[in-house]
């Protein structure tokens, strides 16, 4: 089984080797460095959503030949007068798709203030909130809050976990067959 992930991120490579290692023997995961065609920090799940489609669909053209494609996305959401973190897993076999929302979490208003949607550079301003080096590339903001009771890589591993049940169960989905 090979599935490529789009995405150099350690992190991400290893929740979708984690993920599909459940379901699949000899599991081979390749990442594909593609663009994710929104701001570094998507401020909507809508943005977050396509964030994860481009990427998935990037990472299938450059390695068609591979059996599943997956894009994975983080972003902010509001909801009320509250922000979340939350990541989004978009999985592709073919022209199929299927679509999976992590564990979301409350971030302070505070952190959000300090995040310019727009730069990688708010990486840093996380890491440097947070105490920490390559937050997003460790841990993640979820690991930091939850004292790593959860992390980045469990939430992105349950999250493409979600998201295969219309692969691996059609017979559930029939408006996918």
């Amino acid at each position: 089984m090979r599935i490529v992930v789009g995405s150099q991120n350690p992190v991400k490579r290893d929740a979708v080797f984690q993920a599909f290692s459940q379901y699949f023997q000899q599991v081979e995961v390749i990442t594909a460095p593609v663009s994710s065609g929104v701001k570094p920090f998507p401020m909507s799940q809508s943005e977050t959503l396509q964030g994860a489609i481009n990427r998935a669909q990037n990472a299938q053209k450059m390695e068609p030949s591979a059996d599943f494609s997956v894009g994975i996305e983080g972003g902010l959401f509001k909801l009320n007068d509250t922000t979340y973190i939350q990541a989004i897993a978009a999985v592709m076999k073919g022209s199929k798709l299927s679509v999976a929302r992590s564990a979301g979490l409350e971030v302070s208003q505070g952190l959000v203030d300090k995040l310019d949607p727009t730069s990688d550079a708010s990486k840093d301003t996380v890491d440097k909130l947070m105490g920490r080096t390559n937050v997003f590339q460790n841990e993640g903001v979820m690991g930091v809050l939850t004292q790593n009771r959860l992390t980045r890589t469990q939430i992105l591993r349950d999250a493409v976990i979600c998201a295969l049940p219309r692969f691996l169960l059609p017979e559930f989905y029939p408006e996918s067959k």
